[in-house]
């Protein structure tokens, strides 16, 4: 189970919505491989599995494009074991993610429209993260997965007082 926290969407409903959308532990073999055997892998794993194909986002309802450029990103900015490890749900990570925001390409390149930034959150090795994807809509191809972060999470208890307690009453 993972964290529960209020979603502005369903805030005004008084929902309360799972925050965790995909989860993932290293297995016993994963664990005996050094980080750069355990990126080759996880690598393979993407080409084989998600390269080529579209994954429909849930929000928007539009499908991105896996290519060999946005794992081949991944790989060359990937450092961490977890952030590793993230790629086995890219899938999930792509169906699931909120739009955040989105803006101009700073470089101005002509076949790209704009680039926009999802948001997912996630549990890698019993972690909580949040899935910071790069997607960009390129001009007669539509949009494509570019890169992701994860993006710790930090909790903050709230004790509901909202006044010191010797001012109350």
């Amino acid at each position: 189970m993972g964290l529960f926290v209020k979603n502005d969407r369903e805030l005004s409903k008084g929902n309360w919505v799972e925050a965790v959308q995909a989860k993932l532990a290293e297995n016993d073999e994963e664990k005996q491989l050094s980080d750069v055997d355990l990126k080759k892998e996880c690598y393979d794993y993407a080409r084989k599995n998600f390269q080529g194909k579209k994954f429909t986002n849930k929000e928007t309802g539009r499908g991105i494009i896996v290519s060999k450029d946005g794992l081949g990103e991944w790989k060359t900015k990937t450092k961490s074991r977890d952030q590793i490890l993230s790629v086995k749900i890219l899938d999930k990570l792509l169906e699931n993610a909120t739009f955040s925001h989105a803006e101009p390409d700073k470089l101005n390149r002509k076949n790209i429209a704009e680039i926009s930034y999802f948001d997912c959150r996630c549990n890698i090795n019993g972690q909580d993260y949040n899935a910071v994807i790069t997607i960009r809509d390129v001009k007669n191809y539509g949009l494509k997965y570019y890169h992701h972060y994860l993006d710790g999470i930090k909790i903050e208890l709230y004790s509901g007082i909202t006044r010191p307690a010797d001012k109350i009453g």
